[in-house]
C-alpha cells in the first residue's frame, strides 16, 4: 500500500491548474505544480462544458472562487450552447443548447425517457424555438434558470483563466509551484522515482502528467490513433476584434473542416480545424478570409493526431488533459475530459492509502470507453449529406466504428436511451447532446419516433408538455437582459 500525501503535477496551463484545483478541493494532499514559462500553452480549447463551471462553483471545498470576479478578471464569458452552421446543408444552421433537460413526469418507461425531444423528431421540429436557443439567437442572458434547469459553461481566455486559477490555488498552503523545466524523469519498477528540476530531485507519492502532447511522464507507447475515423488533423488559430458578445460557440462547417468562433469580452478567439490532406494552411487562410470577409493574422499552426493512450494510469503516474488524449476541438471535449478524468479518479478510486496495481486496469478501461464514446459523438457530426467538396465526399466514406454503427442500427427501430452510451455514462454527454446533434443532422426517423410515443401512450402528454413549455418560455423571455447590457453593467 502506498500512502498518498504529496501529489506532483507536471505542466501548468489550463489543464495543470484545473487539476490542481480539483485535487485541492477534494483531497487532503499537498500539491506541487511544476511548470515553465519557456513552454508555450496550446490555446486551442477556449470553449468549455458545464463540468468546469461545476468545479468553479463547488461549495464546501477548501477555497471559494467568485465566478463573476473570475469572468471579469479574465475577460471570459458565459456559454449556453453551440450554433452549428453548414453541417447538414450549406446555408442552414441548428442550435444545440447546453444541458437543457426536461423530466418525463409520467416516469414511463423511465424518468429519463426524453419524450420531449422525441416529440420534436416525430413532428420534424428543430430546437430553434427552445428557450435557450432563443436566448442564443437573440443574445439574451437566461439568469433566472442559472441554478436549476440547465448547465452553464464558459468561453475562456486560456492564458488569463489558467493564471487566475493558479493565483487562487496558490493562496492555500497545501499548493506550491516550482517554475522550471523537467530535465530528467528517473523511473524504476514502481514508476517515477524522482524528477530533476532546477538541479534538484523532486519526489512525490503520485504524479499527474499535464505536459500535453509531450507526455513527459506517461509516454505514448500505447497510443491509439483515431485518424481512420476523423479526417481533420490540423488547426490554424486567429483573433477577431469584435465588441459583439454572443453567448454561444459558433461551429461553422467549411469546405475542408470547420471553423470555431468563441466570443470573449474583448475579442473572438477563432480557428479553422481542417484536413491538411485536402487543403494547405495558406489556402485555409484564404478560405477563412473569403468566408468572413476580412483579413486575418494566423497566430498558431498546430498539427495533431487525434487519439488516446491506452494506459492513462500506469504505476504511480496518472495522465490527464492532452497527455491522455485529444479528439479535436469540436464540442469542447478536451477541457471537459480534464475535469471528468480527475473527477472519476477522485470520486471512484482515490483513497489516501492506495494499492495502485489492483485498480489501474478497471480505471483505464473506464477512461478508454469514455474517449471512444466521445470520438463516436464527434464522428456523428460528420454523417452529413454534403457532397460539395472532396473533403465532404471523403468524410462520407470514412470508417465508422462498430459501436457507432450499432447505435445507428438500434436507432432505426427505436429512439436513443441512456443504455446506449458508454459504461455507466461517467462522462455525462448523452442523452441530451446526442439527441440534439441527431436532430440537427436529421438522422432519426420521424415515423419511428411517432410510433414509439403512440405505443407508450405518451403522444398527448408530450404535445401538452411541448405547448406548456413554449408558453412558459415566451413569458420568461420578455424580461431577460441582453448579453451586452450584462457585461457593460459588470465593468
Amino acid at each position: 500500500m502506498q500512502k498518498i500525501k504529496k501529489i506532483i503535477i507536471v505542466g501548468g496551463g489550463t489543464a495543470g491548474w484545473i487539476t490542481a484545483l480539483n485535487l485541492l478541493q477534494k483531497t487532503f494532499c499537498d500539491i506541487t505544480v511544476i511548470s515553465s514559462k519557456e513552454i508555450p500553452i496550446i490555446g486551442v480549447g477556449e470553449s468549455t462544458t458545464g463540468k468546469l463551471a461545476e468545479l468553479i462553483n463547488l461549495k464546501g471545498g477548501f477555497i471559494d472562487i467568485d465566478e463573476k470576479n473570475l469572468l471579469q478578471s479574465t475577460g471570459s464569458t458565459y456559454k449556453i450552447g453551440i450554433k452549428h452552421s453548414n453541417w447538414h446543408t450549406k446555408g442552414k444552421s441548428f442550435y444545440s443548447p447546453l444541458g437543457t433537460t426536461v423530466v418525463n413526469g409520467n416516469n414511463y418507461p423511465n424518468e429519463n425517457y426524453d419524450l420531449y425531444r422525441i416529440y420534436h423528431i416525430a413532428n420534424e421540429l428543430g430546437l430553434e424555438n427552445e428557450f435557450i436557443s432563443k436566448c442564443m439567437s437573440n443574445s439574451k442572458m437566461p439568469f433566472f434558470e442559472h441554478s436549476n434547469n440547465f448547465h452553464i459553461a464558459y468561453h475562456i481566455d486560456t492564458y488569463k483563466f489558467g493564471n487566475y486559477i493558479k493565483e487562487q490555488v496558490l493562496k492555500h498552503d497545501r499548493v506550491s509551484h516550482i517554475e522550471g523545466i523537467v530535465d530528467e524523469v528517473n523511473k524504476d519498477d514502481k514508476g517515477v522515482k524522482y524528477l530533476k528540476v532546477n538541479d534538484k530531485n523532486i519526489t512525490g507519492d503520485l504524479y499527474i502528467d499535464c505536459s500535453g502532447f509531450k507526455r513527459l511522464l506517461i509516454g505514448d507507447e500505447q497510443f491509439k490513433s483515431y485518424e481512420d475515423e476523423l479526417l481533420v488533423n490540423r488547426a490554424i488559430t486567429f483573433n477577431i476584434k469584435d465588441k459583439v458578445i454572443n453567448n454561444y460557440t459558433h461551429a461553422r462547417a467549411m469546405n475542408n473542416g470547420w471553423m470555431w468562433e468563441i466570443p470573449l469580452q474583448e475579442r473572438k478567439g477563432c480557428g479553422y480545424v481542417f484536413s491538411d490532406n485536402h487543403i494547405t494552411p495558406d489556402n485555409a487562410k484564404i478560405e477563412i478570409e473569403n468566408e468572413i470577409g476580412r483579413e486575418v493574422e494566423i497566430q498558431k499552426d498546430i498539427k495533431f493526431n487525434s487519439g488516446k493512450i491506452k494506459n492513462v494510469w500506469n504505476k504511480n503516474v496518472l495522465s490527464t488533459g492532452l497527455a491522455t488524449g485529444f479528439v479535436e476541438p469540436l464540442e469542447a471535449t478536451s477541457i471537459h475530459m480534464t475535469v471528468i478524468q480527475i473527477n472519476h479518479f477522485i470520486e471512484n478510486y482515490f483513497t489516501h492509502e492506495m494499492n495502485f496495481d489492483t485498480q489501474q486496469k478497471q480505471y483505464n478501461e473506464d477512461i478508454n470507453v469514455i474517449w471512444d464514446d466521445i470520438k463516436d459523438f464527434i464522428r456523428l457530426h460528420y454523417i452529413s449529406p454534403r457532397q460539395d467538396t472532396n473533403f465532404w465526399k471523403d468524410v462520407s466514406n470514412t470508417k465508422i466504428s462498430d459501436t457507432l454503427k450499432n447505435k445507428l442500427n438500434i436507432w432505426k427501430t427505436r429512439m436513443p436511451r441512456y443504455a446506449d452510451y458508454g459504461r455507466n455514462n461517467f462522462y455525462e454527454l448523452g442523452n441530451t447532446l446526442w439527441y440534439q446533434i441527431l436532430i440537427g443532422m436529421k438522422i432519426l426517423n420521424k415515423d419511428v419516433a411517432l410510433k414509439e410515443l403512440e405505443s407508450f401512450k405518451l403522444l398527448n402528454y408530450a404535445e401538452e408538455l411541448y405547448t406548456n413549455t413554449m408558453d412558459l418560455n415566451n413569458q420568461y423571455f420578455k424580461n431577460l437582459i441582453s448579453n451586452q447590457q450584462y457585461y457593460v453593467s459588470k465593468k
